[in-house]
């Protein structure tokens, strides 16, 4: 054996210089000086008002592995050769050496002749087969989990609204009969078993389905809660609608003054707050049927005929 040979047999035995890819052990000079591993989580980042964030891991991803180094001696032109073959083949190969293992495919290698095929520099670059994670299920608990906080969060713009002004158009109603240009009395929103009521206690009770949820339920249970959220989302535009209309009604009553008297104010006060607020639930609705649609990949009907 050469003198290159039995340095580099000696580098192997110690494992400090000893790289093997396949069959093909990597000795002294064509063992790289260091080697860059590691990689990164991919992830789906889901902001929500107040700072708070739900991020969904998507899997670990490992960077390539890439390094060069100088094949020397009578056998430098057959070992790049080999080299080529392997590249060539397409095939999976195990890689060890710098402190990992990996499986990988060859995606480029590169050689240089010269010095009559003795001394042949190369660069060889390795695309990591990842291994295999099941990232489904932690997915699927953290995107049912988001679910449960847009519906919460669709509750609390509704049930915030009424709780709010429920007492405050309660005291209102019992003193003012009407206002000029009221279409809907505040009463039938606000009231005891009134739509705002109504629609509290619909999102209430989704709400706690959608905390319910886990990585296990079906695509069925999911679908069935989304359904049920289209139907929410109706009533939610529906409130909107209505505020919409009344608001327009007060300004057209207002005599060129912006409201016309303080029982119209008030009635101004309430309904642009019910549009506000159902628009900003019926944005969290639509948020929390996107990611039902996300998981199961089906679009979402109403359960209404």
């Amino acid at each position: 054996m050469s003198l290159l040979g039995v340095v580099g047999a000696i580098g192997a035995a110690l494992g400090s210089q000893a790289f093997r890819l396949g069959n093909v052990v990597f000795l002294d000079t064509e063992v790289p000086s260091a080697l860059s591993w590691g990689g990164y989580q991919a992830t789906s980042t889901f902001f929500q008002p107040g700072g708070g964030k739900v991020v969904v891991l998507g899997g670990y991803f490992d960077e390539p592995l890439v390094w060069n180094g100088i094949f020397r001696g009578s056998t430098a032109l057959a070992r790049a050769r080999t080299l080529d073959a392997m590249a060539r083949s397409g095939s999976e190969w195990v890689f060890s050496g710098g402190g990992v293992v990996r499986q990988v495919v060859i995606t480029a290698f590169e050689a240089a002749y010269t010095e009559n095929g003795t001394v042949i520099p190369y660069q060889i670059a390795c695309e990591v087969i990842p291994q295999a994670a099941n990232t489904l299920s932690s997915t699927r608990s953290v995107l049912t989990s988001l679910i449960g906080t847009q519906a919460t969060n669709a509750l609390g713009a509704i049930s915030g609204t009424f709780t709010s002004l429920s007492s405050y158009v309660s005291a209102a109603s019992s003193s003012l009969s009407s206002y000029a240009g009221e279409i809907t009395p505040l009463a039938n929103l606000f009231g005891s078993g009134g739509s705002v009521s109504s629609l509290s206690a619909t999102l209430s009770g989704i709400s706690t389905q959608a905390n319910a949820l886990s990585s296990l339920s079906s695509n069925a249970t999911l679908t069935t809660l989304g359904s049920s959220i289209t139907d929410a989302g109706t009533s939610v535009s529906s409130l909107s609608a209505t505020s919409e209309t009344e608001l327009a009604s007060i300004a057209a009553n207002a005599n060129g003054n912006i409201v016309s008297d303080g029982s119209s104010l008030i009635a101004a006060i309430c309904h642009s707050a019910t549009s506000s607020s159902s628009s900003l639930a019926g944005s969290y609705l639509n948020q929390a049927n996107g990611t039902i649609e996300t998981i199961t990949g089906n679009s979402i009907q109403s359960a209404q005929p």
